[in-house]
């Protein structure tokens, strides 16, 4: 059997040098699974589960990126599904197969 990732946690690496304590390394290894990649602009992290998604992205709120839990949206990252983006992310150019910073 094997499984398709349904959430990518998407976030620019600029953000993350600017704001995650101990910048691009320190968010990496936070990373709680393999999933890590980056293409020079932006990272990406991937889930299966729902429950993983919310961990993880209460682990990054909690270290400092913003997320409004309530509102459910962040200015910093975004995450994407199968059906789209939960919300859109600023400059973050996206179809149904990639997404790109658009600066």
């Amino acid at each position: 059997m094997i499984f398709f990732e349904s959430y990518h946690f998407i976030v620019p690496l600029k953000l993350l040098e600017a704001k995650y304590p101990g910048g691009l390394e320190y968010f990496k290894k936070d990373v709680p699974n393999t999933t890590y990649f980056d293409d020079g602009q932006i990272a990406t992290v991937r889930f299966l589960l729902r429950e993983e998604i919310n961990e993880f992205v209460d682990l990054v709120a909690r270290k400092g990126l913003h997320f409004q839990r309530q509102e459910f949206y962040s200015d910093d990252f975004t995450v994407f599904t199968p059906i789209g983006a939960w919300w859109k992310l600023k400059n973050l150019v996206s179809d149904i197969i990639y997404c790109h910073l658009n600066e």
